[in-house]
């Protein structure tokens, strides 16, 4: 009886014993767990920029995507380390640099603001940086600065965080800047002739930015014998429109649709670089017009319609052996200062011929 009663009591002590085994077990398993979930959020080892390279052209406000950050969880802060030139591997300070970006308070009223003084009330200038990442997501954002930042291929380091994680990501992304195009061209050509009306010439434009000092020394004194004084904070457009052999056109004098040299203005309901650009005087030439503009885009706006980008011009009858007008109109915008020749040849043949001009 007694050794029974023994083995009863062998055997409860030890399914307590597993019951404790057991229990430890359970309790070291919800620890763990516990330890884990302490443990935020999540950080991907593939975090990276969708476009690259990225293509920057010089002067022109440009934004990046932000980063792919592969579910990672957010918000992802980041944070700009390095940006090096390629070549040199060594850090281009210019990148950090700040510049004068125009903020626009309120739109232009082509009818209303007829003074540059009306124009400038309307904006303000304020530093701004040439290069940033945007610290939430880390999109690239480059503004108008970059006209001072050598062209070339740029690689940046950042380092990203988030409740997770933080890393640092060398080479993340390389950037190419590339010379500033100057202005975004475009133009076409009409023949006012109902007998080809469906026919048209295929003009040369070609232009280039004038640098050296001697053009610059005979612009200036072209523009003061026109009227006009240089102003160095100016861009100055040259525009010169050339007959199939390469004989320029002549603009003076040039006051409206009716009356002028051999280019004149369209009719008043269409637009022309003087309606687009009304608060600053133009000057004209025996080979062109001259249009000084205190600030880039030129033009800054459209006019008389909003929407119509285009300057209409009409080379009158007596001026080329045709004896019709011929239409000509322009939609192009300086996107930067500078002084620019523009020149607009009417080259080639319709099926009534070349565009000669009449010489006086």
């Amino acid at each position: 009886m007694f050794s029974q009663r023994l083995k009863l009591e062998m055997i409860k002590q030890k399914v307590m014993k597993m019951k404790k085994l057991i229990y430890g077990m359970i309790g070291a398993g919800c620890l763990l767990v516990a330890c884990d979930q302490i443990k935020e959020g999540y950080m991907s080892d593939n975090i990276y920029y969708v476009t690259d390279p990225f293509i920057v052209e010089q002067g022109k406000t440009t934004y990046s995507e932000a980063l792919e950050v592969d579910n990672s969880t957010g918000p992802i802060n980041v944070e700009l380390l390095d940006i090096r030139n390629v070549e040199t591997g060594k850090t281009e300070e210019a990148w950090y640099s700040e510049s004068e970006i125009t903020f626009w308070k309120e739109e232009i009223n082509s009818a209303t603001d007829t003074t540059w003084e009306q124009v400038a009330a309307k904006y303000s200038m304020r530093s701004y940086p040439t290069f940033q990442v945007n610290p939430i997501g880390g999109r690239l954002e480059f503004s108008e600065g970059t006209l001072n930042v050598p062209t070339g291929e740029y690689e940046i380091d950042i380092k990203v965080s988030n409740v997770r994680d933080t890393r640092i990501i060398k080479n993340a992304c390389t950037i190419v800047l590339t010379e500033s195009s100057s202005f975004v061209q475009a133009g076409t050509y009409d023949l006012w002739n109902s007998s080809n009306s469906d026919t048209r010439l295929d003009p040369v434009m070609t232009y280039k930015e004038l640098t050296e000092e001697d053009e610059l020394e005979a612009f200036k004194s072209k523009l003061a014998a026109a009227g006009g004084e240089y102003n160095e904070d100016y861009g100055y457009m040259i525009l010169k429109v050339l007959d199939n052999y390469g004989s320029a056109f002549d603009w003076t004098p040039n006051t409206d649709a009716n009356t002028g040299g051999e280019i004149r203005q369209r009719q008043s309901d269409l637009g022309s670089f003087e309606k687009r650009s009304p608060w600053q005087k133009m000057y004209y030439t025996s080979d062109a017009m001259i249009a000084p503009f205190p600030m880039a885009p030129f033009p800054l706006i459209n006019a008389p319609v909003a929407t119509d980008d285009l300057s209409y011009y009409r080379i009158i009858p007596s001026a080329t052996t045709k004896g019709v007008d011929i239409w000509i109109r322009f939609s192009w915008f300086i996107l930067r200062k500078g002084v620019f020749e523009i020149t607009y040849q009417l080259k080639g043949a319709d099926d009534t011929g070349i565009i000669e001009r009449v010489k006086k």
